[in-house]
């Protein structure tokens, strides 16, 4: 497999340096035309853009800021601030995300610009690396937008000086322009070689177009309800456009070496030993979950606020031992070790135990068949006011997966295997949330889903005053301001005008964001 996401590219030709507002990658404007002159520079330009180095910026925004997880690290470090609800705009991670997602974006304007124009690479060659950075312009801008509402909209290489906050919904409308544009330049998962398996594709693009529109019908700040149907008939029709792809029998083939992009895997972020050194491979998720290896008296740097959520899977469901791991065998001690709290288990490479945190080699999953399926029996239900038999057997064949019913198109009659007919939109709801649960845990995924569906700070109190977690780990600190995270200091430094702050954070414009915007979200918070 070609190590093609982790490059650190030295620029055959002299970059004039452009002072911008956004931290980006100075490119500017490329004094030699005839750059990129072969394919294999425009290649480079593209593999600049893949997300390999968001990971763990992704992994602690997404899931210690919910109530499933916490961080294990010094009480003074940029994770342990955001698993106890304390973060602000000078947090390193919040910082690192900005300025990846704008290096990304900074590198795709790069490929759609130089690369289309080049008449130096190979028509079919240009048409794909085009695609690639439209689709990871695409990916960066929904990562932000859901992260910090209004953000930069910067589409060509020589902006970015006293950029402004755009529009949340023209935000919206570019990354669904640029994915549908993608999926109509990338190949097919099937048409790479075999060597190119794991770049971006056309399934990738139809996924996320179908996630895109059903995130944004559910949060726009403007759309009334034709066009909240509209967002959701295009999120189901996207999604019957992602073909080719099938459930993996074992839930776990999923975070194996000997099946990277496998069936069901759609996109993931590659990793493979030796990127970033003699052993590592990258995926610093690996590291947090499994630090201190067979310990209990050394935390690793993420873990579970409670076993509860393990125990709270059926006995049958694969996904229980293969998301959560209670004990593991220990082959220098050629025993099996049992931890006093769970660790998660996704991201522990079992071919590799004792060096797993440090080989970091395992592919991160960012969209895998499993969640399209979730993702249209949600749409369906949104956009009929209840769920039909389509959603139904959506969410139905991701049950069976899980309780090892196959083939999953066809039903079954065990008890608690597929969900009960009869369920109107507020009761079929809840099963969704429950089940992307049950298929997501600890794959960047939490934090988005509770804030699209306006229940977070319910959902982290909640935990708390039920007894479900201890207060030990502040979840129930959490305040509506956290429905966004803040505009990192050093950027606000550079251009305060343009990059206002969000709502509730120090520093933070009335003038812009006026009263409390996340009031009506969860109201009976509304007066703290």
């Amino acid at each position: 497999m070609k190590k093609f996401y982790i490059l650190l590219i030295v620029l055959s030709f002299a970059i004039a340096s452009c002072s911008d507002d956004l931290d980006l990658v100075p490119v500017g404007l490329l004094t030699e035309d005839n750059f990129p002159a072969t394919d294999e520079d425009a290649i480079a330009l593209i593999n600049a853009a893949y997300p390999s180095t968001l990971n763990t910026a992704l992994g602690y925004m997404n899931d210690l800021t919910t109530e499933l997880e916490t961080n294990g690290e010094n009480s003074n470090s940029g994770g342990f601030l955001l698993g106890v609800m304390q973060w602000d705009p000078t947090n390193n991670y919040i910082d690192g995300a900005w300025s990846l997602i704008y290096n990304a974006v900074t590198r795709c304007n790069l490929v759609i610009e130089k690369v289309g124009a080049s008449e130096n690479v190979s028509p079919d060659l240009k048409k794909r690396l085009v695609g690639e950075a439209k689709f990871f312009r695409a990916y960066s801008y929904f990562t932000a937008v859901q992260f910090w509402g209004e953000v930069p909209l910067i589409l060509k290489i020589t902006d970015g000086t006293d950029a402004t906050r755009d529009a949340v919904d023209d935000v919206y409308a570019q990354i669904v322009q640029d994915l549908k544009e993608a999926a109509e330049l990338l190949p097919t998962a099937s048409e790479y070689s075999a060597a190119d398996k794991g770049r971006a594709t056309q399934g990738a693009a139809y996924g996320f177009l179908a996630k895109v529109n059903l995130v944004w019908g559910q949060t726009s700040p403007n759309a009334d309800a034709a066009l909240q149907k509209e967002r959701y008939s295009e999120s189901v029709k996207y999604a019957n456009l992602v073909t080719g792809y099938e459930l993996e029998e074992n839930f776990l083939n999923n975070w194996s070496n000997d099946n990277r992009n496998g069936k069901e895997s759609i996109f993931a972020t590659q990793y493979v030993q030796g990127q970033y050194g003699a052993t590592d491979g990258g995926n610093h998720l690996l590291h947090c979950s499994f630090y201190g290896g067979f310990s209990n008296s050394i935390l690793p740097h993420v873990y579970a606020t409670s076993d509860k959520w393990y125990h709270d899977f059926d006995d049958r469901d694969q996904r229980k031992r293969g998301t959560y791991v209670k004990e593991l065998y220990n082959p220098s001690t050629d025993s099996i070790f049992v931890f006093d709290r769970v660790r998660y288990r996704k991201y522990i490479d079992t071919s590799n135990i004792i060096a797993s945190a440090n080989s970091r080699d395992i592919n991160r999953t960012i969209l895998r068949y499993a969640e399209v399926l979730l993702l249209k029996a949600e749409a369906l239900n949104e956009l009929n006011g209840a769920p039909n038999a389509e959603a139904y057997e959506a969410i139905n064949q991701v049950r069976r997966r899980a309780f090892r019913k196959f083939p999953v198109t066809v039903p079954v009659s065990e008890p608690g295997v597929e969900i009960p007919t009869g369920l109107d939109y507020a009761g079929f709801k809840a099963v969704i949330q429950q089940e992307r649960v049950f298929e997501l845990t600890f794959e960047q995924n939490r934090w988005t889903d509770l804030v699209r569906w306006r229940i977070y700070v319910h959902t982290l109190r909640s935990a708390v005053s039920n007894g479900y977690i201890s207060p030990d780990y502040h979840k129930q600190d959490v305040k509506l301001q956290y429905y966004r995270f803040p505009i990192p200091k050093s950027q606000r430094d550079i251009n305060p005008e343009g990059l206002w702050q969000n709502w509730g954070y120090d520093g933070y414009d009335p003038g812009k964001t006026g009263v409390n915007p996340y009031a009506a979200f969860e109201p009976q918070y509304a007066n703290e």
